[in-house]
C-alpha cells in the first residue's frame, strides 16, 4: 500500500522494495539497464531486496538540486542454495533498518545508504543440520584440542540472530550519449562465517544512435580470513576425518572472492525493445566460490570462467 499525501511525502506499507542499493527497484527489469544482468559482485551478495514492513520517503522536488531521504523498517524471509554443497537454506532477517539519501543534479545522481540487520538467522536442510549436530557432539566430548577446534567449527556453522551492517555509495551520469554507473559497498558482521567484505563495480557506455557499447568491471573481496582447523579429528577416530572435511567445506563454500571484466553492446531495435550481448571474464580466487557450484576439491584453487549471454528485453 502506498499513500502520497503531497508531492513531498510518500508512505508505504506491506512488501516494499528497499532503497539501500541503486538498482534495488529495477534490478529485475533488464530493459532499464545497459547490462545483461546486475553485477554479481554486488547484487549476488545482497541478502535481501525487499522488506515486509513500512517505509517513509521525503522528496525535495527542487528543480536545481533535487534530493530525497528514505527510511524503511521491516523483516525479510528468503530461501537459497549453497552451490558447492548442493544444499538449500532459509534466511530470516529481523529488525532491518534502512536509511538512504539520494541527490540529483542535471546529469548526475548520487546515493549514500546504510542498512542494519538486527538479527540474521540461517536454517539449513537436513544434511547440514545433521552435520552441525555431529560437530557439536565432537565438541561436547571434552577432548583437549580436538573438542576446542570442533566448538569453533560449530560456532562458524551456526548463524543465529547475528547483526549485519551494509554501507553503500553510488554515483551515475547520463547525458544522452555517455553513461557511467558505479557502486561501492562494505558488508560487516561479528560472526565471521557470514560472507562479508568490500567491493563494487563501475560501468561506462557510449551511445551511437541506437547502439550502445559498454564495459564493466566488478570486484568483491572477503575481509575476514578463512577458518583454519587447529587439530586432526582423525586422531580421535578415523571416521571423523570425513566429518571434519565436510564441516570445513560448509564454511569455505560460502566465501565470495572474485573479479569480473565485462564488455557488451545494447541495440535498441524499437522504443520498447532492446537486444543485448555481453561477454564476462570472471577470475575466482581460491576459496572464493560462493556464487558458483564447485566441488570441495575445486574451491581450493583459482579459476577463470567465461560467460557469453545474448538476450532480448522489452517493456509493454
Amino acid at each position: 500500500v502506498r499513500y502520497t499525501p503531497s508531492a513531498n511525502w510518500s508512505f508505504r506499507a506491506g512488501r516494499i522494495g528497499i532503497s539501500a542499493y541503486a538498482a534495488a527497484d529495477s534490478r529485475h527489469i533488464d530493459y532499464a539497464h545497459l547490462w545483461v544482468r546486475p553485477p554479481q559482485e554486488l547484487y549476488g551478495t545482497v541478502a535481501f531486496n525487499n522488506l515486509d514492513g513500512v517505509g517513509l520517503s521525503y522528496f525535495s522536488n527542487n528543480p536545481d538540486f533535487n534530493w530525497s531521504a528514505t527510511v524503511e523498517y521491516g523483516q525479510h524471509r528468503q530461501t537459497g542454495e549453497i552451490a558447492a554443497a548442493n544444499q538449500d537454506y532459509r534466511t530470516k532477517l529481523d529488525d532491518v533498518l534502512s536509511l538512504s539519501l539520494a541527490l540529483d543534479q542535471d546529469e548526475w545522481q548520487w546515493q549514500l545508504s546504510y542498512a542494519q540487520v538486527g538479527g540474521l538467522t540461517v536454517q539449513h536442510d537436513e544434511l547440514l543440520s545433521s552435520l552441525q549436530a555431529q560437530v557439536k557432539g565432537v565438541a561436547d566430548l571434552g577432548v583437549p584440542g580436538i573438542s576446542t577446534d570442533a566448538r569453533q567449527v560449530y560456532d562458524y556453522l551456526t548463524v543465529n540472530n547475528e547483526p549485519v551492517n551494509y554501507l553503500q555509495a553510488a554515483a551515475s551520469y547520463f547525458d544522452g550519449r555517455w553513461c557511467f554507473e558505479s557502486e561501492l559497498f562494505k558488508i560487516s558482521a561479528d560472526q565471521e562465517s557470514i560472507p562479508q567484505g568490500v567491493g563494487g563495480y563501475a560501468l561506462l557506455g557510449r551511445a551511437f544512435d541506437n547502439i550502445t557499447p559498454y564495459a564493466m568491471y566488478g570486484r568483491v573481496k572477503q575481509s575476514n580470513p578463512r577458518y583454519r582447523s587447529t587439530s586432526d579429528w582423525g586422531v580421535l577416530n578415523p571416521a571423523l576425518v570425513q566429518l571434519q572435511q565436510g564441516a570445513l567445506l560448509g564454511i569455505d563454500s560460502i566465501r565470495i572472492d572474485q573479479s569480473t571484466y565485462s564488455v557488451g553492446v545494447r541495440w535498441d531495435l524499437l522504443p520498447n525493445l532492446a537486444l543485448k550481448a555481453q561477454m564476462d571474464h570472471v577470475e575466482i580466487a581460491p576459496y572464493g566460490y560462493g556464487l558458483w557450484a564447485a566441488s570441495g576439491e575445486g574451491i581450493v584453487k583459482s579459476r577463470d570462467a567465461q560467460v557469453y549471454t545474448l538476450n532480448m528485453n522489452f517493456i509493454f
